[in-house]
């Protein structure tokens, strides 16, 4: 088994989320850090991360993060069948908890 730890608040992440195949392959490049992180999980797997990571966002006042100082992008690009490139649009992904 192994462990990883890698912070990335506050840095610049390039993520890429690749469907095909009946898995879903998330990839996580830390700009600063020249450090990736990969992970494949079936749907279901992905279905259940999705529904807890929103039910989790709705306990941040996102309001009161607006006075912090929070650095960091993402930017997530989605890939399907090894095909298609199409950014992430936030206006057809609404986020749970917007600013």
């Amino acid at each position: 088994m192994s462990s990883y730890f890698n912070c990335a608040a506050y840095n610049d992440v390039d993520t890429t989320i690749r469907l095909g195949d009946n898995v879903v392959f998330l990839a996580l490049k830390i700009k600063d850090k020249d450090s990736d992180m990969h992970i494949t999980l079936n749907p279901f797997q992905t279905r259940i991360l999705a529904k807890y990571l929103t039910a989790a966002l709705t306990q941040i006042d996102f309001k009161s993060l607006a006075d912090e100082k929070l650095f960091g992008d993402l930017t997530v690009q989605i890939e399907q069948d090894n095909l298609q490139d199409e950014e992430f649009d936030e206006e057809e992904y609404a986020l749970a908890a917007p600013f």
